[in-house]
């Protein structure tokens, strides 16, 4: 018996060895690119230092002042490429973005998966689900669901406004998030949850339970030991099926086993799809509806492509099938629910932070949205129209984002062939690109003569 544990602890040893020898020249990439970057350290990269901050963000902004505009780190030994310079983003995410439409995957993503959206697809894959869904946030769209999100207001500002006569503090984000996924619900996949009422709605408590901070070792694992990607993804699922099977034949494990949000989500979300086939075609304006109407009952579809010819000249090519699965759009309704909640509702909550801390601005706001409005009908509800024509209201909210970037971490690409940049040469195909956001909305340079530090709305009234 202790000759075997030897033996398999001396295997074990020769296995870590051979793959540390095995990865070091990973981390030569940025070096042969004389690409600089913080030093790595074997296996983690630069991984503890993001650790040590808990905000990879504020790491990228400090390493972009120390090696510039364009450098390199490591999440364990892949390599990450940091970019600011406007002019190579103007590149990536406008002038070549069909190179570079995909975004990086999370580490237990598994985009083979016949329930792959929108944020994780690639390829033919996400040009059909885009082909598909874009139409739905067109202004015609949006202007039919003007109703549906003055409901959501009205009740929001009951709400603000009993808060109020307390004469009390009270926490302003914890109804800008109820309000938020009760719009997005209702708007989106017509279901009235009435979430700003009933606080322990189970749609709102798992929406919330999604963006609850966690350290799971899995993925931990997924980041650093890249090479095992499939095991970890089938290892996520065999322990997901595992808990749920837990739950569903011995109760008392649910005191101990929660459910997974995500699963429940999509859950709920594939019997909202089949109630709403049941019911068939509604006068609904919603996402939901939209891509029903472009649903097949084909459980996996596989893409081709095809060119298009005008005027003799060959056009971009395009997916053969417009046509999404059930699956697909089950993700797609988790995926938007979870783009539009946490962004949508923390931009809120900085718009009332600047309009309390900055008195001047609000008056001059207040007096822009007046001057569209008739002040003798208290009951007028603005338009969509009207409130595109209130410009400086625009330039506040872009302002407001611009200090107060929301998941800055999110805006990364993955490009899906080779390309070059100016003065560094060819960067490979599968290299992820990450931008350093506050570098970019701090810039005095871009956001000059005014102090970028400083809320300014009016910058925005300069074409940049």
């Amino acid at each position: 018996m202790f000759l075997c544990t030897c033996f398999l602890l001396a295997v074990l040893f020769i296995v870590i060895i051979a793959y540390l020898w095995h990865i070091r020249s990973t981390y030569e990439f940025f070096t042969k690119l004389n690409i600089p970057g913080p030093p790595p350290i074997l296996f983690f990269g630069n991984f503890l230092d993001i650790i040590k901050s808990r905000r990879s963000s504020l790491n990228i902004h400090k390493w972009t002042q120390q090696y510039g505009r364009i450098f390199g780190y490591f999440e364990g030994h892949s390599p990450i490429l940091v970019v600011s310079d406007p002019d190579v983003l103007q590149d990536v995410f406008i002038k070549s973005f069909s190179n570079f439409h995909s975004r990086r995957p999370f580490p237990l993503e598994n985009r083979n998966a016949k329930d792959v959206n929108l944020f994780g697809a690639t390829g033919l894959c996400w040009k059909r689900q885009r082909f598909v869904i874009n139409p739905t946030f067109s202004s015609a769209k949006l202007k039919q669901m003007s109703p549906l999100i003055h409901q959501s207001i009205d009740v929001l500002m009951e709400k603000l406004s009993d808060e109020y006569k307390k004469g009390q503090p009270f926490d302003i984000y914890a109804y800008y998030k109820r309000f938020t996924m009760d719009t997005i619900w209702s708007c989106g996949f017509g279901v009235d949850t009435d979430m700003q009422n009933n606080i322990n709605d189970p749609y709102l408590i798992h929406s919330q339970d999604i963006f609850k901070p966690r350290l799971r070792l899995d993925i931990i694992l997924a980041l650093l030991i890249t090479e095992l990607k499939h095991f970890w993804v089938k290892f996520d699922e065999i322990t997901s099926a595992v808990r749920n099977e837990l739950r569903r034949h011995i109760p008392i494990t649910k005191k101990f086993i929660g459910t997974s949000p995500v699963k429940w989500i999509i859950k709920e979300a594939h019997k909202i799809i089949d109630k709403r086939q049941l019911i068939g075609q509604t006068n609904r304006t919603d996402l939901l509806q939209l891509m029903l109407e472009s649903a097949t009952d084909k459980d996996v579809i596989h893409d081709r492509q095809v060119s298009f010819v005008t005027n003799d000249v060959i056009g971009d090519e395009i997916p053969l099938i417009r046509k999404l699965t059930k699956h697909e759009i089950a993700s797609n309704v988790f995926l938007f629910m979870v783009a539009g909640y946490e962004t949508t509702s923390t931009a809120l909550s900085y718009i009332t932070y600047v309009l309390a801390t900055h008195p001047n601005e609000q008056q001059k706001l207040q007096q822009q949205i007046d001057a569209h409005f008739n002040s003798e009908n208290e009951h007028d509800v603005p338009s969509y129209d009207t409130i595109s024509r209130i410009d400086y209201l625009d330039m506040f909210i872009r302002e407001t984002l611009r200090m107060y970037p929301i998941v800055p971490i999110a805006i990364n690409r993955q490009s899906s062939e080779d390309f070059q940049i100016e003065g560094i040469g060819k960067i490979p195909a599968g290299t992820s690109i990450a931008v350093d956001i506050f570098t970019l909305h701090f810039d005095n340079d871009l956001w000059g003569p005014v102090d970028p530090h400083v809320f300014y709305p009016e910058r925005f009234a300069t074409k940049r």
